[in-house]
């Protein structure tokens, strides 16, 4: 009874422990069956508006003669049947439940052409108008110049909280006219969540209640009741100090104990039991044979040193060990990642890494008839030749501070300037570079007899640069900036440097080049290059 004070105050802070403990469990619980619930509704609220929107296109496509579709663009609104069009497709928008906009678009290359517009804030659109594409919508051109559908969009802006659903019409021909687009208003939907967000907390708050009361009952009889019992045995037997015949009545009342609660605290019971009958055993064995007890605890503490010795030479090695993989494994991510990407990668997994760049200069070569010239080699012979030129570049590229991206087939692509305080230094650096790699295919001709040409292409601008995939992930860039010097490559002349007005304009000071000329480049036009 001399510890009893300390004894209840451990009892009192176990039990705050376990009530804490399962009160945040139940919490937890409670609120990831919530968040749960509320996604699942989100989930089925958003697809029910998706079939909502849908149902209005379909019926909007079949409101339509696709076939009028020239007719309209010629002749206007004025065309026969046009407003009877319009006024059905006005009564789809007002007769389905959150439809905020429903319209038909020609959709060409210069961008979307109005052919009907039932835009309910009163904007009127003539047939023919041009809505130029919204950089956003940039990607999915392709798709819909290819009369292809696309999924579902999204969108959170001035015109509010939209889905977006688009269809492809066919004309009697098979082909695409026109796209018929519906606008779905989500802003309810937020409406519905607080709503629904009411009615869960709730059963949530019951659930809690219930799941922390039947914790509480549970840890009381199974754990903190009898784990405070034993305490109170055990602080019993320790307070007899020495004393046999104290420690002995001891041992007997823990017997009689008998704590069955068919677990870990039960297996605590019978080793404690176990335990304190060992411990009297030992201390009567302990005054009846002190000499050898002196001598095996001295043996311990030999054994015990000598392992504590080995763990420790064990751990420094594994250390090493892990020193080394960790040092391999930054090696080898540097080899595919820049420095800073592959910092970043490291420290933050998982996370998606995109950047926008404002001047970067960018490198293709190609290998001159390389395809014709593979036909006539090995396998083997072609990864070789590729290897080993490829690994000039490489050697190169590292020592002039350039940024390899990939090589694709035969084809090698370079960038300089991925930072976003890049200055102008970067276009002369990569056209010394390209320089650099002229003089190594020669050298690589006069080593091994053979007579490979490159066309060499540059371009500067901004891009977008950014590591994709999961397992074998790459970091790529992306841009107008890229095609255009991928198209400086193809429009180039072997052994010759290919450069964009852009990258002249930053090198016109440092380098000699010949007169301009003009090439055509998809998606740009005319545009006027330079040969170093």
């Amino acid at each position: 009874m001399r510890n009893s004070g300390g004894q209840k105050k451990s009892v009192n802070s176990l039990k705050i422990k376990i009530a804490v403990a399962m009160a945040l469990a139940a919490l937890v619980l409670t609120f990831t069956m919530a968040i749960i619930s509320l996604k699942l509704y989100e989930s089925n609220s958003r697809s029910e508006h998706i079939r909502m929107a849908n149902g209005a296109v379909e019926l909007a496509a079949g409101s339509i003669d696709v076939d009028m579709v020239g007719e309209y663009i010629k002749n206007g609104k004025s065309t026969e049947g046009y407003a009877q069009s319009h006024k059905r497709l006005c009564e789809i928008r007002e007769n389905i439940p959150d439809i905020k906009y429903l319209y038909v678009y020609q959709i060409l290359e210069d961008g979307c052409h109005t052919i009907f517009d039932t835009d309910a804030e009163g904007q009127d659109f003539a047939v023919g108008d041009l809505i130029e594409f919204d950089e956003t919508f940039l990607p999915l051109v392709p798709d819909l110049l290819a009369g292809k559908e696309i999924e579902p969009l999204e969108s959170n802006d001035r015109y509010g909280w939209l889905l977006t659903v688009y269809r492809p019409t066919f004309g009697s021909d098979g082909k695409t006219c026109v796209y018929v687009g519906a606008d779905i208003s989500m802003d309810k939907l937020k409406e519905y969540e607080r709503q629904f967000i009411g009615k869960i907390a709730l059963y949530f708050v019951g659930i809690f209640v219930v799941i922390l009361t039947i914790g509480l009952w549970l840890s009381n009889r199974y754990l903190s009741k009898p784990i405070n019992r034993i305490a109170y045995y055990a602080g019993d037997f320790m307070s007899s100090n020495g004393n046999l015949a104290e420690m002995n009545a001891c041992v007997e009342r823990i017997k009689e104990l008998g704590i069955h609660t068919g677990d870990e605290v039960e297996n605590l019971y019978h080793s404690f039991s176990q335990m304190t009958e060992d411990m009297v055993s030992h201390i009567k064995s302990i005054r009846e044979q002190a000499s050898t007890i002196n001598r095996m605890q001295n043996e311990r503490i030999h054994i015990m040193e000598r392992y504590q010795s080995d763990l420790e030479n064990k751990v420094v090695e594994r250390t090493h060990e892990l020193r080394q993989e960790k040092e391999k494994s930054e090696r080898l991510l540097l080899n595919i990642l820049p420095a800073p990407i592959a910092k970043e990668l490291s420290e933050k997994p998982g996370q998606i890494i995109a950047k926008k760049y404002p001047n970067v200069t960018v490198l293709f070569t190609d290998i001159v008839g390389f395809t014709k010239l593979s036909d006539r080699m090995s396998a083997e012979q072609v990864v070789t030749m590729l290897n080993k030129l490829v690994s000039r570049f490489d050697i190169r590229a590292q020592e002039s501070g350039i940024e390899k991206i990939k090589t694709i087939g035969d084809a090698y692509m370079a960038a300089v300037g991925l930072r976003e305080d890049a200055g102008n230094g970067g276009a002369e650096k990569m056209v010394r570079f390209a320089q650099g790699l002229i003089e190594d295919v020669r050298s690589f001709n006069e080593r091994y007899k053979s007579n490979l040409k490159i066309r060499l292409g540059i371009n500067t601008g901004n891009l977008v640069a950014g590591v994709i995939g999961k397992t074998k992930f790459i970091y790529d860039i992306w841009g107008d900036t890229v095609n255009v010097a991928s198209r400086m490559e193809s429009t180039g002349e072997p052994m010759k440097i290919h450069v964009s007005e852009s990258s002249y304009e930053q090198t016109k000071d440092v380098f000699s080049y010949g007169e301009s000329v003009e090439v055509d480049v998809k998606g740009k036009g005319k545009m006027r290059t330079y040969f170093l």
